[in-house]
């Protein structure tokens, strides 16, 4: 279990470095946060953009070789050859610069040379918040606008599958709503009792989920007690599985400007990590998005081996 981003940063100790290539790289925020995970020795960057540009902010964050720019003025151009490094095998981790987010994505899935390798694409966002003493991973605040059954399923085996590549042996899996109970008015609290049943009929899947629960019940020991819950995910959930975008973004927000949380995201489900933020994010969280993807990716491969 991660309790707080020291505890990840410290599993990238004596790991080799990740090849990160960074769609539209012409972005001061972005290279900022490069420049910091390549001082740390995390990653080598390729940076495909407008060389120019580019090189001018490399030199003023004082960015360390070894990195690599290769010229490419057009953004979707840019993004093919960011996804084609990806593709060949010439890349570990994809990285959102300064393009939208859906061309970044249009390319990720495309049919013919996307690196699309689960059946949903989903956001992951992990935050440590003061008041409680473990990370927490919340999906999906980025992506997933209203999914139903069958998208949170995939939604919780993908993040599940990032828990696992970070050694959590059994990942503990909430579903939050607005109430503990099920509420034939509520459609979320429904939802989620057929998501658990879901699992539940599959048998042992080597992680617990359950739910409804209301976001207390989740990560306060107190408000378990005085609600006399129980099971192996009250009060203790490592994944937080929200009922929409507004829900898990909401949280994800709420988490980082008012209670002052550390964060970073990623998108599961393409062949690596993508590292897709928000240009209002620090570049602290950036960084710690990288470092994210940078263990989840040695996790994978170990896993493959």
């Amino acid at each position: 279990m991660l309790k707080r981003f020291a505890d990840l940063f410290e599993r990238t100790a004596g790991l080799p470095p990740k090849r990160l290539a960074v769609a539209c790289a012409h972005d001061e925020f972005v290279i900022d946060a490069i420049a910091m995970a390549a001082a740390k020795g995390l990653i080598v960057p390729i940076l495909i953009g407008r060389l120019p540009e580019i090189a001018d902010l490399a030199c003023r964050f004082k960015l360390t070789k070894p990195f690599d720019i290769i010229d490419c003025p057009d953004d979707e151009q840019a993004v093919r050859k960011a996804v084609d490094l990806v593709r060949t095998g010439e890349a570990d981790i994809l990285m959102k610069g300064l393009v939208d987010t859906k061309v970044l994505l249009k390319a990720v899935v495309n049919s013919e040379w996307g690196i699309k390798d689960a059946p949903l694409l989903s956001h992951v966002g992990m935050v440590s918040v003061p008041l409680v003493p473990r990370v927490l991973f919340a999906t999906d605040g980025a992506m997933n606008i209203a999914p139903g059954v069958g998208e949170k399923i995939l939604m919780i085996e993908n993040a599940v599958k990032l828990a696992k590549a970070l050694g959590y042996d059994r990942p503990k899996v909430g579903l939050v709503c607005a109430v503990e109970k099920v509420n034939p008015k509520i459609l979320s609290t429904v939802e989620a009792d057929e998501v658990k049943k879901a699992f539940f009929d599959r048998g042992d899947v080597g992680f617990d989920v359950d739910g409804p629960f209301a976001l207390d019940n989740l990560v306060s020991d107190a408000s378990v007690k005085h609600k006399g819950l129980t099971g192996p995910v009250a009060g203790a959930a490592d994944i937080l599985v929200f009922p929409n975008l507004d829900g898990g973004n909401i949280f994800y927000k709420t988490a980082v400007f008012l209670a002052g949380a550390d964060a970073a995201g990623l998108v599961i489900g393409a062949k690596v990590p993508i590292v897709l933020t928000s240009r209002a994010d620090a570049p602290e969280t950036k960084l710690n998005s990288i470092a994210l993807a940078v263990v989840y990716g040695h996790g994978l491969s170990d896993s493959r081996h």
